[in-house]
Protein backbone atom coordinates (compact mmCIF):
# COMPACT_ATOMS: atom_id res chain seq x y z
CA UNK A 1 0.00 0.00 0.00
CA UNK A 2 1.19 3.50 -0.86
CA UNK A 3 2.29 5.84 1.93
CA UNK A 4 3.52 9.40 1.36
CA UNK A 5 7.10 10.30 2.14
CA UNK A 6 6.86 13.68 3.83
CA UNK A 7 9.30 15.63 5.96
CA UNK A 8 8.00 16.76 9.34
CA UNK A 9 7.58 20.40 8.27
CA UNK A 10 5.45 19.39 5.26
CA UNK A 11 2.98 17.18 7.13
CA UNK A 12 -0.23 19.12 6.83
CA UNK A 13 -3.43 19.16 4.80
CA UNK A 14 -1.88 20.86 1.75
CA UNK A 15 1.25 18.73 1.90
CA UNK A 16 -0.80 15.53 1.95
CA UNK A 17 -2.97 16.64 -0.98
CA UNK A 18 0.11 17.55 -3.02
CA UNK A 19 1.74 14.20 -2.26
CA UNK A 20 -1.40 12.36 -3.45
CA UNK A 21 -1.48 14.31 -6.70
CA UNK A 22 2.25 13.81 -7.24
CA UNK A 23 1.90 10.07 -6.64
CA UNK A 24 -0.84 9.86 -9.29
CA UNK A 25 1.25 11.81 -11.82
CA UNK A 26 4.27 9.61 -11.20
CA UNK A 27 2.17 6.41 -11.41
CA UNK A 28 2.87 5.42 -7.82
CA UNK A 29 -0.91 5.53 -7.44
CA UNK A 30 -2.93 4.20 -10.36
CA UNK A 31 -6.61 4.48 -11.18
CA UNK A 32 -8.62 2.45 -8.68
CA UNK A 33 -5.80 2.14 -6.13
CA UNK A 34 -6.91 2.51 -2.54
CA UNK A 35 -5.38 5.08 -0.25
CA UNK A 36 -4.47 4.03 3.31
CA UNK A 37 -7.31 4.17 5.84
CA UNK A 38 -7.32 7.54 7.54
CA UNK A 39 -6.48 6.28 11.05
CA UNK A 40 -3.60 4.12 9.78
CA UNK A 41 -2.12 6.99 7.78
CA UNK A 42 -2.49 9.36 10.75
CA UNK A 43 -0.66 6.86 12.94
CA UNK A 44 2.04 6.35 10.31
CA UNK A 45 2.65 10.10 9.97
CA UNK A 46 2.14 10.82 13.64
CA UNK A 47 -0.52 13.45 12.96
CA UNK A 48 -4.06 14.11 14.11
CA UNK A 49 -6.65 11.97 12.22
CA UNK A 50 -8.52 15.20 11.49
CA UNK A 51 -5.57 16.35 9.35
CA UNK A 52 -5.79 13.23 7.19
CA UNK A 53 -9.58 13.47 7.01
CA UNK A 54 -9.43 17.07 5.79
CA UNK A 55 -6.70 16.19 3.28
CA UNK A 56 -8.79 13.34 1.82
CA UNK A 57 -11.80 15.67 1.67
CA UNK A 58 -9.81 18.33 -0.18
CA UNK A 59 -8.35 15.72 -2.56
CA UNK A 60 -11.93 14.62 -3.29
CA UNK A 61 -12.94 18.24 -3.97
CA UNK A 62 -10.09 18.48 -6.48
CA UNK A 63 -11.39 15.35 -8.20
CA UNK A 64 -8.34 13.28 -7.37
CA UNK A 65 -10.04 10.62 -5.26
CA UNK A 66 -13.48 9.27 -4.41
CA UNK A 67 -14.92 7.19 -1.62
CA UNK A 68 -17.48 4.41 -1.21
CA UNK A 69 -18.60 2.34 1.77
CA UNK A 70 -16.65 -0.89 1.64
CA UNK A 71 -14.07 0.42 -0.83
CA UNK A 72 -12.49 3.22 1.16
CA UNK A 73 -10.81 6.12 -0.63
CA UNK A 74 -9.45 5.41 -4.12
CA UNK A 75 -8.01 7.20 -7.16
CA UNK A 76 -10.65 8.36 -9.64
CA UNK A 77 -10.30 7.53 -13.32
CA UNK A 78 -11.46 10.99 -14.39
CA UNK A 79 -9.16 13.03 -12.16
CA UNK A 80 -7.01 15.57 -14.01
CA UNK A 81 -3.86 13.87 -12.80
CA UNK A 82 -5.07 10.44 -13.94
CA UNK A 83 -6.14 11.78 -17.33
CA UNK A 84 -2.75 13.44 -17.75
CA UNK A 85 -1.04 10.21 -16.79
CA UNK A 86 -3.20 8.30 -19.28
CA UNK A 87 -2.12 10.67 -22.07
CA UNK A 88 1.50 9.96 -21.20
CA UNK A 89 0.87 6.22 -21.27
CA UNK A 90 -0.82 6.47 -24.67
CA UNK A 91 2.21 8.32 -25.99
CA UNK A 92 4.50 5.67 -24.55
CA UNK A 93 2.52 2.73 -25.86
CA UNK A 94 1.35 4.16 -29.20
CA UNK A 95 2.89 4.30 -32.65
CA UNK A 96 6.27 5.85 -33.33
CA UNK A 97 5.58 9.12 -35.13
CA UNK A 98 8.54 10.36 -37.17
CA UNK A 99 6.37 12.73 -39.22
CA UNK A 100 6.30 15.58 -36.69
CA UNK A 101 9.07 18.14 -36.23
CA UNK A 102 8.58 19.03 -32.59
CA UNK A 103 11.17 19.12 -29.83
CA UNK A 104 11.49 16.25 -27.37
CA UNK A 105 11.90 17.58 -23.83
CA UNK A 106 14.10 14.90 -22.30
CA UNK A 107 15.30 14.97 -18.71
CA UNK A 108 18.38 17.05 -19.52
CA UNK A 109 16.38 19.67 -21.40
CA UNK A 110 13.79 19.64 -18.61
CA UNK A 111 16.52 20.41 -16.05
CA UNK A 112 17.88 23.22 -18.24
CA UNK A 113 14.41 24.77 -18.44
CA UNK A 114 13.97 24.36 -14.69
CA UNK A 115 17.24 26.23 -14.12
CA UNK A 116 16.03 28.98 -16.44
CA UNK A 117 12.81 29.13 -14.46
CA UNK A 118 14.73 29.39 -11.18
CA UNK A 119 16.93 32.18 -12.61
CA UNK A 120 13.93 34.11 -13.98
CA UNK A 121 13.81 37.25 -11.83
CA UNK A 122 10.51 38.28 -13.42
CA UNK A 123 8.77 35.48 -11.52
CA UNK A 124 8.81 37.69 -8.44
CA UNK A 125 7.30 40.66 -10.29
CA UNK A 126 3.65 41.48 -11.04
CA UNK A 127 4.47 42.02 -14.72
CA UNK A 128 5.10 38.28 -15.12
CA UNK A 129 1.33 37.77 -14.76
CA UNK A 130 0.24 40.83 -16.76
CA UNK A 131 0.00 41.77 -20.41
CA UNK A 132 3.50 42.42 -21.69
CA UNK A 133 4.81 45.91 -20.93
CA UNK A 134 7.26 48.25 -22.64
CA UNK A 135 10.20 47.47 -20.33
CA UNK A 136 9.87 43.70 -20.87
CA UNK A 137 9.54 44.18 -24.63
CA UNK A 138 12.73 46.24 -24.70
CA UNK A 139 14.59 43.67 -22.60
CA UNK A 140 13.42 40.91 -24.96
CA UNK A 141 14.50 42.89 -28.03
CA UNK A 142 17.95 43.47 -26.52
CA UNK A 143 18.33 39.80 -25.56
CA UNK A 144 17.41 38.71 -29.09
CA UNK A 145 20.02 41.03 -30.65
CA UNK A 146 22.67 39.68 -28.27
CA UNK A 147 21.85 36.07 -29.15
CA UNK A 148 21.68 36.71 -32.90
CA UNK A 149 25.11 38.33 -32.78
CA UNK A 150 26.82 35.49 -30.88
CA UNK A 151 24.69 32.58 -32.10
CA UNK A 152 23.92 33.48 -35.73
CA UNK A 153 26.67 35.98 -36.59
CA UNK A 154 24.27 38.76 -37.59
CA UNK A 155 23.75 42.19 -36.05
CA UNK A 156 20.53 44.11 -35.45
CA UNK A 157 19.50 47.03 -33.28
CA UNK A 158 16.86 46.33 -30.60
CA UNK A 159 14.27 48.46 -32.46
CA UNK A 160 14.75 46.18 -35.48
CA UNK A 161 13.25 43.25 -33.51
CA UNK A 162 9.47 42.72 -33.58
CA UNK A 163 8.24 40.20 -30.96
CA UNK A 164 5.54 37.76 -32.08
CA UNK A 165 3.93 34.59 -30.65
CA UNK A 166 5.33 32.17 -33.27
CA UNK A 167 6.89 31.92 -36.72
CA UNK A 168 3.67 30.49 -38.12
CA UNK A 169 1.73 33.46 -36.79
CA UNK A 170 4.38 35.78 -38.25
CA UNK A 171 3.80 34.34 -41.72
CA UNK A 172 0.05 34.88 -41.45
CA UNK A 173 0.61 38.40 -40.14
CA UNK A 174 3.00 39.34 -42.96
CA UNK A 175 0.64 37.91 -45.57
CA UNK A 176 -2.31 39.86 -44.17
CA UNK A 177 -0.47 43.20 -44.00
CA UNK A 178 1.76 43.19 -47.07
CA UNK A 179 -0.09 41.16 -49.70
CA UNK A 180 -3.50 41.00 -51.33
CA UNK A 181 -5.50 38.10 -52.70
CA UNK A 182 -4.07 36.73 -55.93
CA UNK A 183 -0.49 37.87 -55.26
CA UNK A 184 2.34 35.48 -56.16
CA UNK A 185 4.94 34.09 -53.77
CA UNK A 186 8.02 32.06 -54.71
CA UNK A 187 8.84 29.08 -52.49
CA UNK A 188 11.20 26.09 -52.56
CA UNK A 189 10.38 23.00 -54.61
CA UNK A 190 8.72 21.49 -51.53
CA UNK A 191 7.71 23.65 -48.60
CA UNK A 192 6.20 23.49 -45.12
CA UNK A 193 2.48 22.66 -44.83
CA UNK A 194 2.05 25.77 -42.67
CA UNK A 195 3.18 28.00 -45.53
CA UNK A 196 0.87 26.21 -47.97
CA UNK A 197 -2.07 26.52 -45.58
CA UNK A 198 -1.38 30.20 -44.88
CA UNK A 199 -1.21 31.00 -48.60
CA UNK A 200 -4.53 29.27 -49.23
CA UNK A 201 -6.17 31.07 -46.32
CA UNK A 202 -5.09 34.47 -47.67
CA UNK A 203 -5.85 33.64 -51.30
CA UNK A 204 -2.22 33.79 -52.42
CA UNK A 205 -0.58 31.78 -55.18
CA UNK A 206 2.63 29.81 -54.65
CA UNK A 207 5.20 29.13 -57.38
CA UNK A 208 8.05 26.69 -56.79
CA UNK A 209 11.69 27.32 -57.57
CA UNK A 210 13.99 24.46 -58.49
CA UNK A 211 16.39 23.29 -55.77
CA UNK A 212 19.53 21.17 -55.55
CA UNK A 213 21.38 19.71 -52.57
CA UNK A 214 21.97 23.25 -51.28
CA UNK A 215 18.42 24.46 -51.72
CA UNK A 216 17.41 27.29 -54.05
CA UNK A 217 19.35 27.52 -57.32
CA UNK A 218 20.20 31.18 -58.10
CA UNK A 219 19.70 30.88 -61.88
CA UNK A 220 16.36 29.15 -61.32
CA UNK A 221 15.30 31.98 -59.01
CA UNK A 222 16.08 34.55 -61.70
CA UNK A 223 14.03 32.53 -64.18
CA UNK A 224 10.98 32.17 -61.92
CA UNK A 225 11.02 35.90 -61.05
CA UNK A 226 10.97 36.78 -64.74
CA UNK A 227 8.24 34.21 -65.37
CA UNK A 228 5.93 35.28 -62.53
CA UNK A 229 6.98 38.89 -61.89
CA UNK A 230 6.67 38.03 -58.19
CA UNK A 231 8.46 40.25 -55.70
CA UNK A 232 8.23 38.00 -52.61
CA UNK A 233 10.23 34.89 -51.73
CA UNK A 234 9.83 32.57 -48.73
CA UNK A 235 12.88 30.46 -48.04
CA UNK A 236 14.43 28.33 -45.28
CA UNK A 237 18.18 28.42 -45.98
CA UNK A 238 19.19 26.36 -42.94
CA UNK A 239 17.86 22.79 -42.52
CA UNK A 240 14.99 23.48 -44.88
CA UNK A 241 11.86 21.52 -44.07
CA UNK A 242 11.19 19.08 -45.61
CA UNK A 243 14.25 18.92 -47.91
CA UNK A 244 16.85 19.09 -45.13
CA UNK A 245 19.13 21.25 -47.30
CA UNK A 246 21.43 23.95 -45.94
CA UNK A 247 22.80 26.63 -48.23
CA UNK A 248 26.56 27.20 -48.10
CA UNK A 249 27.86 30.72 -47.47
CA UNK A 250 28.78 30.99 -51.15
CA UNK A 251 25.26 29.99 -52.20
CA UNK A 252 23.79 32.59 -49.83
CA UNK A 253 25.99 35.29 -51.34
CA UNK A 254 24.91 34.27 -54.84
CA UNK A 255 21.24 34.32 -53.87
CA UNK A 256 21.72 37.69 -52.18
CA UNK A 257 22.93 39.14 -55.47
CA UNK A 258 19.80 37.85 -57.22
CA UNK A 259 17.58 39.18 -54.44
CA UNK A 260 19.13 42.64 -54.68
CA UNK A 261 19.07 42.78 -58.46
CA UNK A 262 15.44 41.62 -58.62
CA UNK A 263 14.36 43.81 -55.68
CA UNK A 264 12.76 40.91 -53.82
CA UNK A 265 11.29 41.00 -50.34
CA UNK A 266 12.42 37.79 -48.62
CA UNK A 267 10.74 36.05 -45.70
CA UNK A 268 13.59 33.97 -44.27
CA UNK A 269 12.56 31.38 -41.71
CA UNK A 270 15.53 30.50 -39.52
CA UNK A 271 13.82 28.27 -36.95
CA UNK A 272 16.50 25.57 -37.43
CA UNK A 273 19.35 28.04 -37.96
CA UNK A 274 21.03 27.29 -34.64
CA UNK A 275 22.00 23.87 -36.04
CA UNK A 276 23.75 25.34 -39.10
CA UNK A 277 27.02 27.27 -39.37
CA UNK A 278 26.37 29.83 -42.14
CA UNK A 279 24.89 33.13 -41.02
CA UNK A 280 21.33 33.83 -42.17
CA UNK A 281 20.71 34.98 -45.73
CA UNK A 282 19.66 38.29 -44.17
CA UNK A 283 23.33 39.03 -43.42
CA UNK A 284 24.07 39.19 -47.15
CA UNK A 285 20.89 41.03 -48.21
CA UNK A 286 20.05 42.99 -45.03
CA UNK A 287 17.77 45.54 -46.69
CA UNK A 288 15.64 42.87 -48.34
CA UNK A 289 14.94 40.26 -45.65
CA UNK A 290 12.47 39.67 -42.85
CA UNK A 291 14.24 37.14 -40.62
CA UNK A 292 11.80 34.92 -38.67
CA UNK A 293 12.92 32.74 -35.80
CA UNK A 294 12.15 31.46 -32.33
CA UNK A 295 13.21 28.81 -29.84
CA UNK A 296 10.58 26.07 -30.07
CA UNK A 297 13.02 23.72 -31.86
CA UNK A 298 15.91 24.07 -29.42
CA UNK A 299 14.64 25.06 -25.97
CA UNK A 300 10.91 24.90 -25.29
CA UNK A 301 7.89 24.40 -27.51
CA UNK A 302 5.72 25.47 -24.60
CA UNK A 303 7.01 29.05 -24.48
CA UNK A 304 5.49 30.82 -27.47
CA UNK A 305 7.81 33.71 -28.20
CA UNK A 306 9.28 34.36 -31.64
CA UNK A 307 10.39 37.44 -33.57
CA UNK A 308 10.96 39.19 -36.87
CA UNK A 309 14.37 40.82 -37.24
CA UNK A 310 14.84 43.18 -40.14
CA UNK A 311 16.45 46.34 -41.50
CA UNK A 312 13.81 46.54 -44.23
CA UNK A 313 11.68 49.71 -44.05
CA UNK A 314 8.53 47.57 -44.10
CA UNK A 315 9.24 46.51 -40.50
CA UNK A 316 8.14 49.97 -39.34
CA UNK A 317 4.76 49.40 -41.00
CA UNK A 318 4.40 46.01 -39.29
CA UNK A 319 5.45 47.41 -35.91
CA UNK A 320 2.53 49.85 -35.87
CA UNK A 321 0.10 46.95 -35.36
CA UNK A 322 0.77 46.65 -31.63
CA UNK A 323 -2.43 44.76 -30.79
CA UNK A 324 -1.69 42.13 -33.45
CA UNK A 325 1.98 41.71 -32.55
CA UNK A 326 3.65 42.39 -29.21
CA UNK A 327 0.43 42.30 -27.17
CA UNK A 328 -0.06 38.70 -28.24
CA UNK A 329 3.28 37.62 -26.78
CA UNK A 330 3.06 36.46 -23.18
CA UNK A 331 5.18 37.98 -20.43
CA UNK A 332 5.96 34.53 -19.05
CA UNK A 333 7.27 33.26 -22.42
CA UNK A 334 9.42 36.31 -23.16
CA UNK A 335 10.87 36.39 -19.64
CA UNK A 336 11.78 32.69 -19.98
CA UNK A 337 13.66 33.40 -23.22
CA UNK A 338 15.35 36.47 -21.70
CA UNK A 339 16.50 34.40 -18.72
CA UNK A 340 17.76 31.65 -21.04
CA UNK A 341 19.82 34.08 -23.13
CA UNK A 342 21.17 36.27 -20.33
CA UNK A 343 22.28 33.26 -18.27
CA UNK A 344 23.69 31.37 -21.30
CA UNK A 345 21.28 28.47 -20.78
CA UNK A 346 20.05 28.79 -24.36
CA UNK A 347 23.51 27.92 -25.67
CA UNK A 348 23.65 24.93 -23.30
CA UNK A 349 20.26 23.73 -24.58
CA UNK A 350 21.27 24.10 -28.23
CA UNK A 351 24.48 22.14 -27.63
CA UNK A 352 22.56 19.38 -25.87
CA UNK A 353 19.86 19.06 -28.54
CA UNK A 354 22.45 19.20 -31.32
CA UNK A 355 24.49 16.41 -29.71
CA UNK A 356 21.39 14.30 -29.28
CA UNK A 357 20.37 14.82 -32.91
CA UNK A 358 23.80 13.59 -34.00
CA UNK A 359 23.54 10.54 -31.72
CA UNK A 360 20.15 9.63 -33.19
CA UNK A 361 21.39 10.06 -36.76
CA UNK A 362 24.42 7.88 -36.09
CA UNK A 363 22.07 5.19 -34.86
CA UNK A 364 19.82 5.52 -37.92
CA UNK A 365 22.82 5.28 -40.24
CA UNK A 366 24.12 2.19 -38.49
CA UNK A 367 20.83 0.28 -38.51
CA UNK A 368 19.47 1.46 -41.88
CA UNK A 369 22.88 1.43 -43.63
CA UNK A 370 22.21 5.02 -44.70
CA UNK A 371 24.31 8.15 -44.99
CA UNK A 372 22.16 10.78 -43.29
CA UNK A 373 23.74 14.15 -42.43
CA UNK A 374 24.47 13.94 -38.71
CA UNK A 375 23.55 17.54 -37.85
CA UNK A 376 20.14 17.48 -39.57
CA UNK A 377 16.98 17.39 -37.39
CA UNK A 378 15.07 15.87 -40.33
CA UNK A 379 15.78 14.07 -43.59
CA UNK A 380 14.22 13.85 -47.08
CA UNK A 381 14.36 10.28 -48.37
CA UNK A 382 13.25 8.94 -51.73
CA UNK A 383 10.78 6.11 -51.34
CA UNK A 384 7.46 4.71 -52.59
CA UNK A 385 3.82 4.79 -51.56
CA UNK A 386 3.98 1.08 -50.66
CA UNK A 387 6.97 1.57 -48.37
CA UNK A 388 5.34 4.48 -46.49
CA UNK A 389 2.14 2.46 -46.15
CA UNK A 390 4.03 -0.61 -44.90
CA UNK A 391 5.81 1.55 -42.33
CA UNK A 392 2.47 2.91 -41.07
CA UNK A 393 1.06 -0.61 -40.77
CA UNK A 394 4.16 -1.56 -38.77
CA UNK A 395 3.59 1.36 -36.40
CA UNK A 396 6.04 3.92 -37.81
CA UNK A 397 4.51 7.11 -39.23
CA UNK A 398 6.45 8.96 -41.94
CA UNK A 399 5.54 12.31 -43.52
CA UNK A 400 4.61 11.69 -47.18
CA UNK A 401 5.93 14.17 -49.74
CA UNK A 402 2.35 15.02 -50.76
CA UNK A 403 2.06 16.98 -47.50
CA UNK A 404 4.76 19.38 -48.69
CA UNK A 405 3.70 19.64 -52.34
CA UNK A 406 2.56 23.02 -53.62
CA UNK A 407 1.00 21.34 -56.66
CA UNK A 408 -1.13 18.94 -54.62
CA UNK A 409 1.02 15.83 -54.98
CA UNK A 410 1.26 15.70 -58.77
CA UNK A 411 5.00 14.93 -58.73
CA UNK A 412 5.99 11.49 -59.97
CA UNK A 413 8.72 10.87 -57.39
CA UNK A 414 7.69 9.94 -53.85
CA UNK A 415 9.67 10.98 -50.76
CA UNK A 416 9.15 11.00 -47.04
CA UNK A 417 10.43 13.32 -44.36
CA UNK A 418 11.88 11.61 -41.32
CA UNK A 419 12.12 13.76 -38.20
CA UNK A 420 14.46 12.79 -35.37
CA UNK A 421 13.86 15.55 -32.81
CA UNK A 422 10.48 14.56 -31.42
CA UNK A 423 11.14 11.10 -29.94
CA UNK A 424 13.72 9.48 -27.69
CA UNK A 425 16.66 7.32 -28.74
CA UNK A 426 14.97 4.02 -27.83
CA UNK A 427 12.07 4.77 -30.16
CA UNK A 428 14.45 5.92 -32.89
CA UNK A 429 16.18 2.54 -32.62
CA UNK A 430 12.88 0.63 -32.80
CA UNK A 431 11.74 2.70 -35.77
CA UNK A 432 15.05 2.19 -37.57
CA UNK A 433 14.81 -1.60 -37.12
CA UNK A 434 11.27 -1.55 -38.56
CA UNK A 435 12.25 0.64 -41.52
CA UNK A 436 15.36 -1.41 -42.26
CA UNK A 437 13.25 -4.57 -42.41
CA UNK A 438 10.75 -3.23 -44.96
CA UNK A 439 11.11 -3.90 -48.67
Amino acid sequence: MWFPELSAEKIGVNGLVQSIEKAILEQQLKVGDRLPPQRILAYKLNVNPTTVSRAYQRAAEKGLVGGQIGRGTYVLAQSNAALFNRCLLEQQQGVIDLSINKLECDQTLLKINQKIYAANLFLQQPQYFEYIGASLIQRYQLAITQWLQRGRDIEFQPEQILPLPSCQYAIHFIFSKLLKRGDLIIVEQYTAPGIIAAAKQHGLRLFTCKCDDQGLIPSALVSIVKQTNSKMLITVPSNQSPLGTTQSEQRRRELAQVIKSQQLLVIEEDIYGMYAKPAPLAKYAPEHCLLLSGFSKCLSGGHKAAFIASRHPVLEKLTRHVIETVWLVSSSATSHIISAIENNYLDVAIKHVSTKIQTKNLLLNKIMHSDLILSNPHHWIKSSNDYIQQAAEAGVILAHSDNFSVTGGTEEAVYYRLGVSSIDIDKIKKAAIVLAGLT
